[in-house]
């Protein structure tokens, strides 16, 4: 078979109207909206009580706390509403425990899974 060079369109592309969207997409399901709503309340209560930051990385740390972390993950088991599982930090120990997770592991300030089995 003899190659003809390049493929020609025989017609025009038609141009086609933007699909319009008539609700916005959601941000969370309805479980989850429901669960961050009982979760406003804890961090401000969390935030109140240990103003501190509780990680303490290093002397780039603020002192105050801004954010409230969970020590064991969501996505590892731990619970966001739970207090017991949760840090009050500022945001450079944040940041620095999630830039740097198994330095955190060994700090204590993060955990793999529940139980400390490897995840």
């Amino acid at each position: 078979m003899k190659s003809s060079g390049r493929l020609r369109r025989r017609t025009p592309l038609e141009s086609s109207k933007p699909l319009e969207r008539h609700t916005p997409i959601k941000q969370r399901s309805g479980k989850t909206a429901k669960r961050y709503k009982l979760r406003a309340p804890l961090v401000a209560q969390l935030l109140e009580e240990r103003p501190w930051c509780e990680i303490r990385w290093d002397d780039g740390c603020q002192g105050r706390a801004v954010d409230v972390d969970e020590i064991l993950s969501r996505g590892r088991g731990g619970d966001f509403l739970d207090p017991a599982n949760c840090q009050t930090t500022c945001r450079y120990c944040h940041d620095k425990k999630h830039t740097e997770p198994a330095e955190a592991i060994d700090r204590g300030v993060a955990e793999r899974s529940r139980g400390g089995e490897a995840a």
